[in-house]
């Protein structure tokens, strides 16, 4: 299988449709007579094997780091569905499905979403994980998050009766961002963004919010390039260095960083000209493997500390860019390390879509079989913790959330299918909440299973 396997390289073709606006609506209607909303509420098990997956899945990973994304991961039952995307893809794959494509997150919980900075420096808030994005079914995205809602919510302490409101205000949220991004012309859609003062006027008469929204305010500025500097280097005979943190931040071997030395300067022969000048005033002072995250967390990824040549310093990330879980699920160990020179370009092709403003440093680079993207790290970055919020805020921040990724699912060309869709089911976000509490069921039990495992070891 693996000698005949033809590499699925990234196209966005799905999304480019001969038809205009009402064409597509229409288009969207005929479809919910094919797969009804009905049919999309509902969700019946698939037969897996939870814990082979996710060790099938860890088997590309850094075995020393296995220890501590177990701990990570299994903190609660909302890390453990942050750490296993694949399984729910798995489920997705195999359940029902609208056939709508747009350009979706793939991981679209709650902490996928939070503010990071636009080239302006304007502190702006939207989706910032982009490693699972590609084309996909639009109700993909909401469904993970509305069950990252209904998991929070759980562990908020809400009842649920209480977690079945949030969770019909948040599909209610959705349909509404898809009915207010149809009426925008195509150039103020393109150029739509939402910056922290823009939420503090949606949510002014909520107290909490205002208070959580002015700490970010003033923490964000502060994430930048010289705060990572003063906390993860040191000096060294004169030269700054990271620090080593074993086994999350760790020194690498010299041909490593000799072969990740030949990637960054691939990365910067393909930027954009006024970048690749900018980065001319920058050489690479030192390279160490930090790794981040929940989902990520095991997977490849390196801190690049420059220094310019006015003693300013810069830190950039390279991650390493795995095929997506969807992906996965069909590839062989063999064709997934084959994949893998594609997925970088995946990656920051989503992000550049679904984030509208997006990094200046994006872009993508490749040593031996791996893809990497590249970002600034910690570039004004932060977020809200949504197990802080009380009811109300939580809310609010839940329906913030959904409004923000049905204007990303606006970008792509087939959106206005969603319209058509949407427009023939009253009982839409009724649908979505039932299967959004099914799955958090399902996960609830995946999340036993998995730490029995984990006990018996």
């Amino acid at each position: 299988m693996a000698d005949s396997f033809v590499l699925k390289k990234f196209k966005i073709d799905k999304l480019r449709l001969k038809a205009n606006k009402e064409e597509l609506i229409e288009k969207g209607r005929q479809q919910a007579s094919v797969v009804s909303p009905e049919k999309l509420g509902q969700y019946i098990p698939v037969e897996r094997d939870v814990v082979e997956m996710i060790k099938s899945q860890e088997d590309s990973m850094i075995p020393e780091l296995m220890g501590l994304r177990h701990q990570r991961m299994m903190k609660n039952v909302f890390t453990f569905f942050r750490g296993t995307a694949g399984i729910m893809e798995y489920d997705l794959i195999h359940g029902v499905r609208s056939g709508i494509p747009v350009m979706t997150c793939g991981d679209a919980h709650l902490n996928n979403f939070g503010f990071f900075a636009s080239p302006e420096r304007q502190l702006l808030f939207g989706l910032n994980d982009f490693d699972e994005a590609r084309i996909g079914n639009w109700e993909s995205d909401l469904r993970r998050l509305m069950v990252s809602v209904q998991l929070t919510g759980e562990i908020n302490g809400y009842d649920q009766a209480s977690n079945e409101k949030i969770l019909e205000k948040t599909a209610n949220a959705y349909k509404n961002g898809i009915n207010y991004s149809k009426d925008l012309k195509l150039l103020d859609r393109f150029y739509l963004s939402y910056n922290i003062n823009d939420l503090m006027n949606l949510i002014a008469d909520d107290e909490q919010m205002v208070k959580v929204l002015n700490k970010i305010a003033n923490r964000a500025p502060r994430n930048n390039s010289d705060k990572v500097v003063k906390k993860f280097t040191e000096e060294v005979d004169g030269q700054l260095r990271f620090k080593e943190n074993p086994p999350r931040a760790r020194r690498i071997s010299e041909k490593l960083y000799e072969q990740m030395l030949e990637a960054f300067d691939e990365y910067r022969l393909q930027l954009q000209p006024d970048m690749q000048v900018f980065l001319s005033n920058f050489s690479v002072s030192d390279i160490i493997r930090y790794s981040v995250g929940v989902g990520s967390f095991g997977t490849r990824c390196y801190l690049v500390l420059l220094t310019g040549k006015d003693g300013s310093n810069l830190v950039l990330q390279i991650k390493e860019a795995l095929p997506s879980k969807y992906d996965l699920n069909s590839l062989s160990p063999e064709e997934a390390k084959k994949q893998g020179y594609e997925e970088g370009k995946r990656v920051i092709t989503g992000q550049r879509i679904l984030q509208t403003f997006y990094d200046p440093f994006l872009g993508t680079t490749k040593t031996g079989h791996r893809s990497y993207y590249v970002r600034q790290f910690r570039d004004m970055k932060d977020s809200i913790d949504a197990t802080k919020l009380d009811e109300a805020s939580f809310t609010a921040y839940s329906r913030l959330c959904a409004f923000i990724l049905a204007v990303a699912h606006y970008q792509s060309p087939t959106a206005p299918m969603i319209v058509g869709y949407l427009s023939e089911c009253k009982d839409f976000s009724k649908y979505m909440v039932t299967w959004a509490k099914s799955y958090a069921e399902q996960v609830h039990q995946d999340f036993e299973t998995y730490k029995n495992y984990l006990q018996g070891e």
